[in-house]
């Protein structure tokens, strides 16, 4: 009996794998192949942006960078001196920075990172013999398969 099932390429795979293992099926009875799903976007920009989430932090880092060098300059000629002014103004940049970057996001990014990226599909393919048939079904299902079916042979 083949059992074909679809995982998410993630760490759940590796795992199932590793139990149908345990549970006496061979490894040379279970193929995997890579699926390639068609990303079809509607906006093509969006593959042209960095990730979402870190492009707030990126940006405030560097506002940081530049207020704490401005801040230091300040703080020569003040009485806190340049230590203090450069954390002062560093802070002041990242919290700046980071809210002017999430509030473009919020507005203009909206509708480029609308469609969720998918993760690559994988098919596990199984030779088993019908008594495993339960075990190893579930098994695939305890790891989160995406569909399960079987062909008798």
């Amino acid at each position: 009996m083949l059992i074909i099932s679809t995982f998410e390429h993630s760490i759940e795979v590796e795992q199932a794998l590793a139990v149908l293992e345990t549970i006496g099926v061979e490894r040379s009875k279970i193929m995997t192949v890579m699926m390639d799903n068609h990303d079809e976007r509607i906006d093509k920009s969006a593959t042209s942006h960095p990730n979402k989430k870190t492009l707030a932090f990126e940006y405030a880092m560097a506002s940081a960078t530049a207020c704490s060098v401005v801040g230091i300059s300040f703080g020569f000629i003040t009485y806190w001196g340049p230590i203090i002014w450069g954390i002062i103004s560093a802070n002041a940049g990242f919290i700046a920075g980071y809210t002017i970057t999430r509030l473009f996001q919020s507005r203009y990014f909206k509708h480029v990172f609308r469609v969720k990226e998918r993760l690559p599909e994988l098919a596990v393919i199984i030779d088993c013999e019908d008594g495993r048939f339960p075990d190893v079904q579930r098994v695939l299902w305890e790891y989160e398969a995406l569909s399960v079916g079987t062909i008798h042979s």
